[in-house]
């Protein structure tokens, strides 16, 4: 089965700086916020249409300050598994580190990338002998080729050494279980590769009031 993976080439905007409507992003301070677009790109790479990805969660006015910078994007020329130029409907993925203020805030883009769009996310069961491992943080990198139909293949997942082994479990488990929107050319869709970082903790201490996420019941947060 025919894949590729999606490769972004940024024309502008790298490292900009602009203001944004006020949004309830965080209080005070700075945050990271990872946003997504459902964008169409024409045969020459250029952006002709972003549509906000779970627009609810963010103000009217910081998406439309967002399209504003977004403008002039433009990727490499999308080329059809057949060669031929083709218009190509992806997800858009924005990275932003974001100040607030009193008047708004201010919000600086560091990176972007291109991959089928998460459409629907769940989390499996944590596993049950992290914990009463107590202050501990780590990384796992999960990756699946994502079929035409939405749906993950075999995930393969990395760690650092010493990461336990059901937390590698888990992310794959998990990754597995998510929905996507394949990229498309010329509205028909093809197989791409996503990639997922899951930043997991357990926390020093067990909060009175801690959110649960998935069928288990460890105290992780991601």
């Amino acid at each position: 089965m025919k894949h590729f993976v999606l490769g972004l080439a940024m024309a502008l905007i790298a490292g900009a700086s602009n203001a944004i409507g006020r949004t309830e992003l965080q209080r005070g301070g700075e945050q990271e916020v990872l946003v997504a677009f459902d964008a169409l790109f024409d045969a020459e790479g250029r952006v002709t249409e972003l549509l906000p990805h779970e627009e609810s969660e963010h103000p009217a006015a910081f998406w439309q300050g967002l399209k504003q910078r977004l403008v002039g994007l433009k990727v490499a020329s999308p080329r059809s598994p057949s060669g031929q130029p083709a218009m190509l409907r992806t997800g858009l993925y924005v990275a932003l580190e974001v100040v607030r203020g009193e008047q708004g805030g201010q919000a600086r883009i560091t990176s972007m990338d291109v991959r089928p769009l998460v459409v629907r996310r769940d989390y499996a069961g944590y596993p049950q002998d992290i914990r009463s491992i107590a202050g501990w943080e780590g990384t796992v990198q999960a990756e699946c080729l994502v079929d035409t139909q939405g749906r993950c293949g075999e995930v393969k997942v990395s760690a650092l050494p010493g990461m336990p082994p059901s937390l590698l479990r888990w992310a794959a488990a998990t990754l597995a279980q998510w929905e996507f929107q394949p990229p498309q050319y010329d509205g028909v869709p093809i197989a791409a590769t996503f990639k997922q970082s899951f930043k997991l903790s357990t926390t020093d201490y067990m909060p009175v009031n801690f959110l649960y996420r998935g069928s288990g019941s460890a105290p992780f947060r991601w």
